[in-house]
């Protein structure tokens, strides 16, 4: 299995020079299974370089695309997917329904008139909806040699990690992007640790860490934790690898630099997520 990070920032893309080291594409993730599968996790701006990436390979028939919830930020790149536009292609979206609409109800609207000149009834890829009847997986959903877990994590609006195992090999990877460890409660917490430790502890875990700690304060309630925290949930995972994301908007390279220095004080192998990073796991 191996892991590609097509976007890192959050709550907004960043194209300024003493940006570009870490990235400035909005959160879009790619699971590239030893079998051939493809899922990616949420269609921010960093979607359209995992769409290159997909179409200069065997494009599959089927690639399954895992929304965790539909802030602007980690949905407004799917217009952009050239894969949409390529016939034979069928993507299978799964997504918790939030505020009773689910990724059925929401994602034809950004492509609908008029903000975009191709509506989804148009294209020539086609969609299929899984709507998760619970906001944790009671089994997990099986796409081909890959298993699924999702639970609900503490943000604005409601917000999904997914845990993603493969069966043949043993690989295991969680992603939580957009959720507030300082806000969760105990319960929410447990819930997320469980999701990380079965059925075994994740090869990688890659988490929202958009804080410093001395920031926080300033943005509780945001919907957003700091590194720290980030560091303090990998040890109680027992996760091998930690990747923090969804880097503040106004935080430049030199900025995150620091960070990740104090990041790799704490814990030697963790890392701060760049645009375009790959992990094998």
């Amino acid at each position: 299995m191996k892991i590609i990070l097509g976007g890192v920032r959050g709550t907004s893309c960043i194209a300024q020079a003493d940006y570009m080291k870490y990235g400035g594409e909005t959160t879009s993730v790619l699971v590239e299974g030893d079998a051939g599968e493809r899922v990616i996790i949420d269609a921010g701006t960093g979607i359209r370089q995992l769409g290159r990436r997909i179409e200069a390979g065997k494009v599959p028939p089927s690639i399954l695309l895992l929304v965790t919830h539909y802030h602007l930020d980690h949905i407004m790149g799917l217009p952009s997917l050239s894969l949409l536009y390529r016939g034979g292609v069928k993507f299978r979206v799964g997504s918790v329904r939030r505020n009773n609409q689910s990724a059925r109800d929401v994602l034809p609207q950004i492509m609908a008139q008029p903000f975009w000149p191709v509506q989804m009834e148009d294209l020539q890829s086609s969609f299929e909806f899984i709507d998760w009847p619970t906001e944790l997986s009671v089994r997990p959903y099986a796409f081909q040699n890959l298993e699924i877990r999702w639970c609900s994590v503490r943000h604005p609006g409601g917000c999904t990690a997914y845990r993603i195992d493969e069966r043949s090999t043993g690989k295991s990877f969680v992603f939580a992007t957009d959720f507030e460890w300082g806000q969760s409660t105990p319960a929410e917490k447990q819930m997320f640790i469980q999701l990380c430790r079965e059925p075994g502890p994740p090869g990688l875990l890659v988490l929202d860490g958009q804080y410093t700690r001395a920031q926080y304060p300033q943005f509780t309630g945001w919907g957003h934790s700091a590194w720290e925290d980030c560091v303090g949930i990998a040890r109680e995972a027992r996760a091998r690898l930690l990747v923090v994301t969804h880097h503040a908007p106004q935080n430049t390279d030199n900025r995150l630099e620091m960070i990740e220095s104090e990041l790799v004080q704490e814990m030697p192998d963790a890392k701060l997520g760049r645009d375009g990073m790959e992990i094998a796991l």
